[in-house]
């Protein structure tokens, strides 16, 4: 019997980005239009993608409940 490996894919839609974030797809276009996601790419002439991993490093840039927006390390 062959394992049957599940491969995820690093060009997610705009619902499947906003859903991987756990954001609602309005919040998620909201974050884009304000550049604190990333712009999607262009994976074919009618299709955008959005790359998971920079998702994730847009997310991580993400200023935490009770944190000042921007760089933390400005105070330091």
């Amino acid at each position: 019997r062959r394992m049957k490996t599940k491969i995820e894919p690093r060009g997610l839609a705009r619902i499947e980005a906003a859903n991987y974030l756990g954001l609602s797809a309005s919040t998620f276009d909201r974050l884009v239009n304000t550049k604190q996601m990333p712009q999607p790419r262009l994976a074919s002439s009618n299709r955008v993608v959005w790359d998971r991993r920079e998702l994730d490093d847009c997310f991580e840039r993400l200023p935490r409940k009770g944190e000042a927006p921007g760089n933390p390390w400005h105070s330091v």
